[in-house]
């Protein structure tokens, strides 16, 4: 029995599972079929996503459509839209996408109910949801059984490896994308020989690539010439994928699919590698804006990088940095050479022949230490205000390009050195220290 029928095994849903399934989602389809709104705005109700096109894995989440006539208002789409999910979902929330939606359980199942728009074509798209449906049949006239078996194997290769899913948390390859590499190479097996052969800028369905140039892979999306189903894709998932396609046809294991569960190192092995690295830890605890994950990662990333700028502007590499969500507040880890910094610094000016040399002059001839010229440029050598990295960041984070949440600094904390290694972070420490790949971790 080869891996990928051992793999398969264990991940296909049982017929019990599927029928359960099934059944559930046709339950609420009809239902709301049945609703005197859907009937009133002469509505249509579709089964999308995983579920409507058999390449779930196990629990997956039900996506129901409600295709309005693009007659509809879309405010009253919208309104209406909630109106009928609420009606339809015992337990339920608002949830918002481009606009609003309805996300709850029922029978034991996530599901989402979803208004959009009903389109002859991807043409005229009013809202990104509008595609979906055309998404779902697409994959449905394209797709045998087997295949759909193949996509399972990939969806769960890119979940072992950490790349699965194109929300803003993982920034990877969403399921459509699976299926699409599927559709192009066959199997699994062939999707992974692929991979291990991909350049930066991939394009896996050429035609007119130059549109989505600086994206690190490129598969146009069948329904709408003018998207990229890739375009979620991160520099980083995307080696990742890349660097795993490569070992796995190397060593292939279990591992890539099922990896095992990393343990926290002790604070003595942490202590261990910084000082076998002589260097110093930072913690920057923040309180954590209440966000959905799409607006709250893109803005965890971006206070990182404002905090490495900061460090930058004086001079203070961050050698490695890593972040960790908590259920109250984020954490940010950097590791830097020192936590002292000498007395003074090199401060650069204009070109000797720039017409704001003169101001550069005025500004320092009267500071302790001249300006003068170096390689064609001014240059002057100044004193620092703070001599220690946590007092200079305390003092300068503020005006720091951060998130947008996360500029008033609410519950900062920061720790450092020793202090820094504690239980209370030795979570964050070890993502940080810990560069193994999931496959490699024994």
């Amino acid at each position: 029995m080869s891996l990928e029928t051992t793999i398969l095994d264990r991940i296909l849903p049982s017929a019990c599972d599927v029928e359960r399934l099934k059944t559930c989602a046709q339950e609420v389809v009809e239902e709301i079929k049945d609703d005197n709104l859907v009937k009133e705005y002469n509505a249509e109700i579709m089964l999308v996503g995983s579920v409507a096109k058999g390449t779930f894995l196990s629990n997956p989440d039900i996506d129901i459509f409600i295709l309005f006539p693009t007659s509809t208002d879309r405010s009253h789409l919208q309104k209406i839209g909630l109106e009928i999910g609420k009606k339809h979902l015992p337990t339920y929330e608002e949830r918002y996408a481009e606009h609003p939606y309805t996300h709850g359980t029922r029978g034991g199942y996530e599901m989402d109910i979803v208004p959009c728009y009903k389109l002859e074509s991807t043409e005229n798209i009013k809202c990104a949801v509008d595609r979906t449906p055309f998404h779902t049949k697409y994959i449905k006239t394209n797709m045998d059984s087997e295949m759909k078996d193949q996509v399972r194997l990939l969806k769960q290769f890119a979940k072992g490896i950490g790349v699965y899913g194109a929300e803003s948390k993982t920034e990877g390859i969403s399921g459509y994308l699976t299926e699409l590499l599927i559709i192009r190479y066959g199997n699994f097996n062939k999707v992974i020989e692929a991979a291990s052969r991909w350049n930066l800028g991939q394009v896996v369905f050429p035609n007119n690539e130059k549109k989505f140039k600086g994206d690190p892979l490129i598969v146009h999306d069948p329904v709408d010439s003018n998207r990229n189903v890739a375009s979620a894709v991160s520099i980083q998932s995307f080696s990742k994928f890349i660097y795993a396609a490569k070992e796995y046809l190397k060593n292939p294991s279990e591992r890539f699919f099922f990896p095992n569960v990393r343990t926290t190192y002790s604070l003595d092995g942490i202590q261990h590698y910084i000082s076998k690295r002589n260097t110093e830890v930072i913690i920057i605890e923040l309180d954590k804006p209440n966000l959905i994950d799409d607006n709250l990662y893109p803005q965890i990333r971006k206070t990182l990088e404002g905090v490495i700028t900061t460090l930058q502007k004086e001079n203070i590499s961050a050698i490695d940095s890593d972040y960790e969500v908590k259920e109250t507040s984020v954490k940010f880890a950097i590791e830097i050479e020192t936590l002292e910094l000498p007395s003074i610094k090199q401060h650069y000016g204009p070109p000797v022949w720039s017409e704001n040399a003169p101001s550069f002059i005025n500004k320092w001839k009267s500071n302790t230490f001249e300006p003068y010229v170096e390689n064609g440029l001014w240059k002057v050598i100044i004193r620092r205000d703070d001599t220690n990295v946590v007092s200079y960041l305390n003092k300068n984070l503020k005006s720091s390009a951060l998130g947008k949440d996360f500029r008033e600094l609410k519950g900062m904390k920061i720790t450092s050195g020793k202090d820094a290694i504690c239980e209370d972070n030795a979570v964050i420490l070890s993502k940080m220290i810990d560069k193994r790949m999931s496959w490699e971790v024994v």
